[in-house]
C-alpha cells in the first residue's frame, strides 16, 4: 500500500497472487479506510510524526481481529464511487515478539550464502555491513545452532574486508562502516560466548578506526574527511561503540582516539533536541536516532560521561518518532536507536516498545519473518544492503533490545549465549 501525506486512507498499489488480500477481493487502485477519524489517523511525512496514521490503525485492527477466532478482519474499502467491506481471513496469531524473532533468525539461518554472507543489494563491500547485521540478529536469538553460521558470517567478513587491513597504512583497508560494524560482531560475540579466536581481527578493526582519527576528531567514510573537512558522526558514533566493546574483551583503548572523537561528538549536539547532529559543522540534522543511539550505547559499556548518555537517551525518547530516518536508511536508525534507549534507559525504552510495537505487527508476514518497513526518506543505504536482509536484522534486532543479552543492549553478563533465562536472572 501507499501512504498519503495528509490523508487517512491506504492506497493499495499491489496485492500479490494467492494471498489473503487476493482472496478476499482486495484490488490495486483499492484505498482502504481508516478505522478511525481525526488527525492521529492521517498519515504525515513529517519524520516526527513516527508511526502515526492509518497504518498504526490498520495493525490494530489485526490485533483485534486475532484476538478472536477465527481471525476474521472486516476492512472497508472505497473502489471508485463506492464503499465496499471485504472480509480478510488474517493468518497466523496474535503478535508474539519473540517469536518473531525466532522466525527470523530461521529465516537469516536459511538465506545465508555458502561463503556465510548474504545477499546485499549491490556489489561491492555492501555484503560486508550487512552480514555483520545478520550476524549480530542470530547472536541475539540466542540459540547454540546459529553458532556455525554466525562463525561463518565472521569468516567472511575477515577474509574480505579485515585482511585488507594494514595499521602501517591507514589508507588502505575496509571502509569505516564496515570496519566498525565488523568489530561490533566481533566483540558481540566474544562477550557471548567467550571464543576469542577473532580477537586478532577485533583488534584489528579497532586499531584501524583509531589511527583514522584526526586531530581535532573527525572521521569519515573511510581515510579522508568529506563535506569541506566536517566529517560525519555516524561514524565517530559506531567506532566508539566498537572501541568500547573490545574493551570488555580485553583490548585496551587507544586514550587519544577516543578523547579526540569524543570532543567532535559533543561539539555535533544540537541544543534544541539534545540528539547528535551530522557533525560539529552541521548540529542540525534531523535524522538523529543512530548516532545518537550508538553513542549513548557506547557510553554507557565504558561506564563515561553518564550525564552526556543520559542526555543522549532522553533524545531519543523524546523524538521516538525519527528512529528509522538515520543516514538515508532505516535499518542502523532503529538498530543503534533502540539499542542506545535500552543501555541507558531501561524504562523509557519499554514505553517507547509499546508505542513501536505497530511497526512489529506490520512488519511480520505471513510465513513468520519479516518484511522490510522502511522511514519516510531516502532509503537507497538499505537497498544498498539488500531490503531482505537488512529488514529481517533490523526488526530481529529492534525485539532483542527487549532481552538485553548483547552488551550494546545493556547486558553485563559475559558468556551468556546459550543459558537459560533463569540462569541470566
Amino acid at each position: 500500500g501507499r501512504l498519503i501525506d495528509g490523508e487517512s486512507e491506504i492506497l493499495i498499489v499491489d496485492v500479490g497472487k494467492g494471498g489473503v488480500a487476493e482472496k478476499a477481493g482486495l484490488k490495486a487502485g483499492d484505498r482502504i479506510i481508516s478505522p478511525k477519524e481525526g488527525p492521529s489517523a492521517r498519515f504525515s511525512k513529517v519524520t516526527e510524526a513516527g508511526l502515526a496514521g492509518p497504518q498504526t490503525e490498520l495493525a490494530r485492527a489485526y490485533d483485534a481481529a486475532r484476538a478472536i477466532v477465527p481471525h476474521d478482519l472486516d476492512v472497508e474499502v472505497r473502489r471508485g464511487g463506492k464503499r465496499l467491506t471485504l472480509k480478510l481471513r488474517l493468518p497466523g496469531g496474535r503478535l508474539d515478539p519473540a517469536k518473531l524473532l525466532k522466525g527470523i533468525a530461521d529465516h537469516l539461518l536459511s538465506t545465508q550464502q555458502k561463503n556465510g554472507r548474504w545477499q546485499p543489494g549491490v556489489g561491492g563491500d555492501a555484503d560486508v555491513y550487512t552480514s555483520a547485521f545478520c550476524g549480530l540478529a542470530l547472536l541475539a536469538a540466542d540459540e547454540p545452532r546459529f553458532l556455525p553460521a554466525i562463525k561463518a558470517a565472521i569468516r567472511f567478513i575477515n577474509e574480505k574486508s579485515t585482511a585488507s587491513i594494514d595499521l602501517e597504512n591507514p589508507r588502505v583497508g575496509p571502509k569505516n562502516w564496515q570496519a566498525a560494524s565488523s568489530a561490533i560482531l566481533m566483540a558481540e560475540y566474544q562477550l557471548a560466548t567467550g571464543d576469542a579466536s577473532f580477537f586478532k581481527f577485533l583488534q584489528a578493526n579497532c586499531d584501524l578506526l583509531a589511527a583514522r582519527v584526526t586531530k581535532n576528531g573527525k572521521m569519515g567514510h573511510h581515510f579522508d574527511i568529506p563535506y569541506n573537512g566536517g566529517g560525519l558522526v555516524i561514524i565517530n558514533s559506531q567506532a566508539h561503540l566498537a572501541w568500547a566493546l573490545a574493551e570488555k574483551c580485553g583490548h585496551a583503548r587507544d586514550e587519544i582516539a577516543w578523547s579526540r572523537s569524543y570532543r567532535e561528538v559533543e561539539a555535533s549536539l544540537d541544543e534544541r533536541t539534545g540528539a547528535l547532529g551530522y557533525s560539529a559543522k552541521a548540529p542540525r540534522s534531523p535524522d538523529i536516532a543512530a548516532r545518537t543511539g550508538a553513542m549513548a550505547a557506547a557510553l554507557a559499556i565504558a561506564g563515561a560521561k553518564e550525564g552526556m548518555a543520559q542526555q543522549l537517551a532522553e533524545a531519543l525518547a523524546t523524538h521516538h518518532g525519527r528512529m528509522r530516518h538515520a543516514h538515508a536508511m532505516s535499518s542502523i536508525g532503529l538498530i543503534y536507536g533502540f539499542a542506545g534507549l535500552k543501555s541507558v534507559n531501561p524504562k523509557a525504552h519499554r514505553e517507547v516498545m509499546a508505542e513501536w510495537l505497530p511497526y512489529l505487527e506490520l512488519s511480520r508476514n505471513a510465513v513468520g519473518s519479516a518484511a522490510y518497513f522502511g522511514g519516510k526518506r531516502n532509503i537507497g543505504g538499505d537497498q544498498y544492503l539488500g531490503l531482505g536482509p537488512i529488514g529481517n536484522a533490523m526488526t530481529a534486532l529492534m525485539i532483542a533490545t527487549a532481552d538485553g543479552k548483547l552488551f550494546m543492549h545493556g547486558g553485563q553478563r559475559k558468556n551468556w549465549h546459550g543459558m537459560s533465562r533463569q540462569a541470566l536472572d
